[in-house]
């Protein structure tokens, strides 16, 4: 369904789908596999013909195919794509994926992934933050009728219920920046993660250098069965769809009939009802609301996939190549929503005005 014309805007947004398409991430594996063999060759582990060699490569140079097939029959994609650059180096083959494995190769793409996901999330949310702003200062000392427990409370200023969301936001996107410090680490350390088969500090220096090159950080001794950091980030990306589902719920309210404090910019076919010619539904809110709470409910799976056994739990691993990109991309979907939703926004006063009075006069 995310994959469908008819749908995927609906579900994400175009550049997220970029980051996490299966092209990017084929580009993402061969791009930490030319960087470790890069470093690598700067230390003099390798051939630096080999590793210029390998850098020559470009992943339209990949059968795609006979990956899907190595694919299903070792179960990792790796193993495929290593067979594919071995040949077509030749001599120089034995020195790709040097010393490395395949949770190796995946993980620290996985990283870079959510490195440029996270970016074009925060930069979504800056744009809804920079909306609030614009319907703060407009505001005045615009009065709308407070409300707790579904009933008439106070009159408050609107400002200040705008003010509340335009914080949260910014909570949310200081967290992501926060799990981000922790979680988008390079991961180089072999099959039992701990750069064995590296003599003396060898092992430490190639993998600083590819931390370095990449632009991530390194957890030491290793996270190959320590999944916090990955979580934590996956963990902010839900609190952050929770924050936008209550957002718009809360906007999707007050643009009910009965309230009608707030409602979306019309414009013909907008919002129509294939029965109802007189209804003009409001479906950012709407949207903005369903999309978020699915990101919520698929981030929140990500702390069952941190129970590794041992040294590396494939069974948990595996989970992450789903929740991983569907969180981001539903993420990406749910910020999209919300900036459309503030951005479409009209403040209708009078109605706030008229609630205002007929509550004085009840």
């Amino acid at each position: 369904m995310l994959e469908f014309s008819l749908y995927r805007d609906c579900f994400s947004s175009a550049g997220m789908r970029a980051i996490w398409s299966e092209q990017a991430t084929i580009e993402a594996w061969l791009k930490v596999e030319q960087v470790l063999a890069h470093s690598q060759a700067e230390l003099g582990l390798i051939p630096e013909a080999a590793a210029a060699a390998l850098a020559g490569i470009r992943a339209s140079d990949l059968d795609q195919a006979q990956l899907q097939d190595d694919m299903m029959l070792a179960g990792r994609p790796i193993v495929g794509l290593v067979r594919q650059l071995r040949a077509q180096l030749g001599d120089h083959g034995p020195h790709v994926h040097f010393r490395t494995t395949t949770q190796d190769i995946m993980d620290t793409a996985t990283a870079l992934q959510m490195k440029q996901g996270l970016a074009h999330v925060q930069e979504g949310v800056g744009r809804i933050i920079g909306a609030l702003d614009r319907h703060i200062s407009e505001s005045g000392g615009t009065l709308i009728m407070g409300r707790t427990n579904g009933q008439h409370a106070l009159p408050m200023q609107l400002s200040t219920k705008l003010q509340v969301w335009q914080a949260e936001l910014q909570r949310r996107s200081d967290s992501l920046s926060d799990a981000a410090g922790r979680g988008l680490n390079v991961q180089i350390g072999g099959p039992v993660g701990d750069l064995q088969a590296y003599g003396a500090d060898q092992g430490l220096k190639v993998k600083q250098r590819v931390a370095s090159s990449l632009g991530l950080h390194s957890a030491d001794p290793h996270w190959q069965n320590s999944r916090d950091g990955l979580a934590e980030i996956i963990s902010a990306l839900g609190a952050l769809c929770a924050c936008l589902c209550k957002i718009s719920h809360n906007v999707n309210l007050l643009s009910s009939s009965d309230i009608g404090e707030v409602r979306e910019c019309h414009s013909i076919g907008k919002g129509a009802s294939s029965s109802m010619g007189h209804k003009r539904n409001q479906r950012a809110s709407e949207f903005g609301e369903a999309v978020a709470r699915l990101g919520r409910q698929r981030a929140e799976q990500i702390g069952e996939l941190t129970l590794q056994q041992h040294e590396r739990s494939g069974g948990a691993w595996i989970g992450e190549w789903l929740v991983v990109p569907e969180t981001f991309l539903l993420t990406s979907g749910a910020v999209a929503w919300a900036e459309r939703m503030f951005g479409d926004m009209v403040v209708n006063r009078d109605a706030m005005a008229a609630t205002l009075s007929n509550a004085q006069h009840a």
